[in-house]
């Protein structure tokens, strides 16, 4: 009796999928998946087979190839589209019931193109068919799910359908792994057979018999869903609730269903959530892997036996997909999806780095180490990525456009399936599987950030309502932070004026990391023609050599040419167009620097490409500083300023890895990537500067820009709401008084006593910026090692020393508004000419005494110079330019310091390989130390702080 009355209590719970209300609508659903789960099985039945046909036991009369493996592979991503399409457009108009029936026949034509093949364009049209099945399942599946589940297990109903394709995925392993070719298709064809009569019981949704007018079915339709046997008055209200805000919906929908719906906030959060989701599902190789299995195991360098790991990666991903069904609802789907999309980075990241090492390395003794982690990257995978994909998907959009959005983003998701399914092969052959792996692990976590900061939670939704507040990261953080150690603690954290998470400086440092996307970028490709240029000169990987000094120092130098054009043309440019157009055009010139680099033809192709990429660079130094400055809040302006070169040296870092380890032509296509993704950026979420729109009277968008910067809500208290609107009023009348003369700057206003003061710090800091080699080192910093005596890997030494960049920059964002700008110079500059003068003098004994034993001294002291240079004269050199000026000549003064700043840095690209040639090292080295030391004196007697200056003083 005791366990009768525990049964009983559990099959109450509302919760329970075999509760009395939720037993047809399980049944409905494992009848349905019947589907999902052939589908499944023509997806796994394919990796094994693929691989045989590609070798002499293949079952086939005729050869198949590489390249029209991956044509097999990937048409079922075209016939996917076709699919989505097809559902689509019928969905509404013939019932979901019938698009059910209609999926069984593309995937009966599968199955007989397989058994009766006499050519590869049977496999093709084939694959083709079981696209279409696959891609109707996956719009009309859900939908139908989601109309008959009720909210509380409509997770878990909704995750089966992953389960079923996944079980199916094993199946399919197994029997190709263990039946003949020609044995499988007469047995698999029963299953659409029996589906297709299943079908004939399952009723219609009660959503779309109600859209149609047909009442009377949609309430038996309802009565059979929710397992009412007789009329219960509950029951009866909770129907026409469903009917009233179903008509009412299709009501307002068919009045005023225009392009206005698919432009509100909730729309196009929904947009940007959904885009990420499909990447983070596509791009994370989840589906490559599933499909290609068997061929990543035999390059894993694994000593398992393939069709064993096969069938295991098969259990797991049902094991994941089960995982899900029993969490979905209970944990909800965001912390699945953050959990799936950290761990699947993760795991790639393993992968990729042990297949790396196994090539040069005899790793046997851990060949069950692939298994290992392409087991928990499955897993994980599916516990979220693949697991909640369509629940999140169906969840994520306002009710009024969903059926449209959700159809439309299945069809992007489609071909996206067959964009990876084709390129998968493709870059495993050219690549190689751990570049391949490592690609797909950065995607997948720059996923990870997004979900963290961006995506709502969608648990608990109902279908019918618009929109759900999300739970933001940062209350997700202080609820667990407050839990294990208190909320005091945490409170006076979020709560200093410092601190970049505070909430009023949040959207500032969201911005800066945004836009330093395209810093980055530009330092890949300053960090990349290190290790590039050395290989340019013997055993060029394309069809020229650059080996003359003259060809060496044009290629390096037309950066800084370029810089001054962009110096001068963003600097007209600012005032005229605003940040936020400057900031969108100088992605232009650095995508085309890596169209040049990959259709190199000759020299002079370099040559033209280093000149945009300095026009970028150029363009980039004058806005980044000015709208940092303009947007940030004075005690936190200069680390956010520092940001600018941090970011150029994690770029300049990961320049000099991909120069060093990725093959020439690899390259630019991974690094087009991130002007794409600038560019997408600051058209969604920067916005103009506050400053600026004020100056064109623009002061309505003015205050909206304010508060957005300075995160201030309309919910936010009245007191709190008319401090920062008088701070607000202060800015728009400095700079409305100033406004009238901006257009009458004479001559006489850089003749002031405050404008002379500033010319003389601002030259030698430019001097010193310059003219102590920091930037040229950089681009020069294999060949400096190649000449300095150490026998140490020169392109090894280059990478460590963009690691001590960044820590330097690092360095230089905890401390600019800590012990300000000029105790940071002071101790850069010195720094810097001892670590230099240093360097010369172990040069110069070198050359006439074995040093073989302290090799590693050269590595030291190159490391003591950029660390030292990067917390000063580098990190704060455009912040600490800015604040010299008086403000009413600070644009135009700054634009002219860089420009200048510009000359200098193509003058020393241009003659330091040279002097290292006519001169030798260690005399090269002793300039630069000596023009340092003069600097250091002159920083002492005459720099003035700077740190927390007002933008409105002078």
């Amino acid at each position: 009796m005791t366990f009768k009355w525990r049964l009983s209590a559990v099959f109450a719970n509302p919760n329970c999928l075999l509760g009395r209300r939720n037993r047809h609508q399980l049944l409905v659903t494992l009848l349905l998946n019947i589907a999902t789960f052939f589908h499944g099985l023509g997806v796994g039945w394919m990796s094994p087979v693929m691989r045989e046909l590609q070798t002499d036991e293949s079952p086939l009369e005729f050869p198949v190839l590489v390249s029209q493996v991956s044509w097999i592979g990937s048409l079922v991503g075209i016939g996917s589209v076709m699919g989505n399409l097809i559902a689509g457009l019928l969905m509404d108009r013939i019932g979901r019931k019938m698009v059910l029936f209609f999926i069984a026949i593309p995937y009966t034509t599968f199955w007989f193109l397989v058994y009766f093949v006499q050519s590869v364009e049977f496999l093709y049209i084939g694959r083709l068919m079981a696209g279409v099945t696959g891609g109707a399942c996956y719009v009309v599946l859900p939908t139908f799910i989601s109309e008959i589940a009720d909210t509380n297990v409509r997770g878990r109903l909704g995750s089966i359908i992953l389960l079923s394709v996944n079980t199916g995925v094993l199946a399919g392993y197994i029997v190709s792994t263990n039946v003949g070719y020609y044995t499988s298709p007469p047995f698999i064809i029963a299953l659409p057979v029996f589906y297709f009569i299943c079908n004939i019981f399952i009723p219609e949704t009660p959503h779309h018999l109600v859209r149609k007018g047909k009442y009377e079915a949609a309430k038996r339709s309802f009565m059979f869903y929710k397992n009412i046997r007789r009329e219960e008055v509950k029951a009866e209200d909770e129907f026409e609730e469903l009917k009233y805000l179903l008509i009412k919906e299709q009501t307002e929908k068919a009045k005023s269903f225009d392009y206005r719906d698919f432009i509100t906030k909730p729309a196009f959060k929904a947009y940007a959530s959904a885009a990420v989701l499909l990447i983070s599902n596509q791009f994370s190789a989840s589906f490559c892997v599933t499909t290609y299995l068997a061929d990543v195991f035999a390059a894993s360098h694994t000593t398992l036996d393939l069709g064993t790991c096969t069938i295991v990666i098969g259990v797991l991903q049902i094991v994941g997909n089960y995982v899900t069904t029993l969490l979905c609802d209970k944990y909800g789907r965001r912390i699945l999806m953050l959990t799936s999309t950290l761990g699947a980075a993760l795991c790639l990241t393993a992968f990729g780095t042990f297949t790396y090492f196994a090539k040069v390395i005899d790793l046997s003794a851990f060949g069950w180490l692939p298994l290992l982690i392409l087991s928990c990257f499955v897993l994980l995978c599916n516990i979220g990525l693949v697991g909640c994909l369509f629940v999140v998907l169906v969840e994520l959009f306002p009710a009024k456009i969903r059926s449209v959005g959700v159809s439309t983003f299945v069809v992007i998701l489609s071909s996206t399936v067959f964009l990876t399914l084709k390129i998968f092969p493709i870059c495993m052959a050219v690549w190689g599987i751990s570049a391949t792996m490592l690609g797909c692990s950065g995607i997948t976590f720059c996923c990870f950030l997004y979900f963290c900061f961006f995506l709502e939670e969608t648990n608990g939704k109902s279908l019918l309502e618009a929109y759900t507040c999300p739970i933001s990261l940062s209350q997700f953080i202080c609820e667990v932070y407050i839990q294990i150690f208190g909320y005091k603690m945490l409170m006076r954290l979020f709560q200093r004026p410092n601190c970049l998470l505070n909430r009023r400086n949040r959207y500032q440092l969201l911005t800066t990391l945004l836009i330093n996307v395209i810093s980055i970028s530009h330092g890949i490709g300053i960090g990349w023609l290190s290790p590039t240029l050395r290989k340019l000169q013997s055993n060029s990987p394309v069809g020229f050599e650059v080996k003359s000094e003259f060809e060496i120092s044009w290629v390096g130098s037309m950066l800084g040419m370029g810089s001054v054009t962009g110096n001068i043309l963003i600097g007209c440019l600012l005032g005229r167009l605003g940040s936020k157009r400057c900031l969108l055009l100088i992605a232009i010139p650095h995508s085309c620097l890596w169209i040049l680099v990959y259709f190199a033809q000759s020299v002079e192709y370099l040559y033209v490409g280093r000149l945009l990429a300095g026009i970028c660079g150029g363009g980039m130094y004058i806005v980044h500083p000015i709208f940092l400055s303009e947007i940030a809040d004075a005690n936190i302006r200069g680390t956010f300023s520092a940001m600018v070169m941090l970011s150029v040296n994690v770029g300049v870092l990961v320049g000099y890895i991909m120069g060093t380890h990725l093959p020439y032509y690899s390259i630019p296509f991974m690094v087009l990537i991130l002007p794409v993704c600038y560019l997408v950026s600051v058209l969604l979420f920067i916005k103009e500067s506050p400053m600026h729109l004020i100056r064109i009277g623009k002061y309505s968008a003015a205050e909206r820009s304010f508060r957005y910067y300075k995160n201030i809500k309309d919910s936010d208290n009245i007191h709190h709401q008319n401090r920062a609107m008088e701070e607000f009023e202060i800015m728009k009348i400095a700079l409305s008084k100033g406004d009238p003369l901006q257009d009458a700057i004479t001559f006489k206003d850089f003749c002031t006593r405050p404008a002379l003061k500033a010319y003389g710090p601002a030259l030698v800091l430019m001097i010193a910026n310059q003219f102590s080699g920091l930037f040229t080192m950089v681009n020069y910093m294999s060949d400096i090692f190649a000449n300095s005596g150490s026998t140490m890997d020169p392109d090894t030494c280059s990478i460590i020393i963009g690691a001590v960049q960044i820590l330097g920059t690092y360095v230089t964002t905890l401390l600019c508004d800590i012990c300000g700008r000029k105790l940071l110079m002071l101790v850069s500059t010195a720094g810097v000419a001892i670590s230099l003068a240093t360097f010369g003098c172990f040069t110069k004994y070198a050359e006439t005494h074995d040093v073989g034993e302290y090799s590693w001294v050269p590595l030291l002291l190159m490391s003591m110079d950029i660390f030292l240079g990067n917390i000063g004269l580098v990190g704060c050199f455009f912040v600490s330019l800015v604040e010299m000026f008086p403000v009413k000549i600070r644009a135009k003064a700054t634009s002219m310091a860089i420009v200048v700043c510009s000359s200098f840095v193509f003058v020393m690209l241009n003659i330091f390989p040279i002097c290292m040639k006519q001169w030798g090292i260690s005399a090269t080295m002793w300039s630069c130390a000596g023009v340092t030391a003069l600097s250091f004196l002159y920083f002492t007697f005459f720099m003035k702080e700077t740190k927390e200056k007002s933008m409105l003083d002078d």
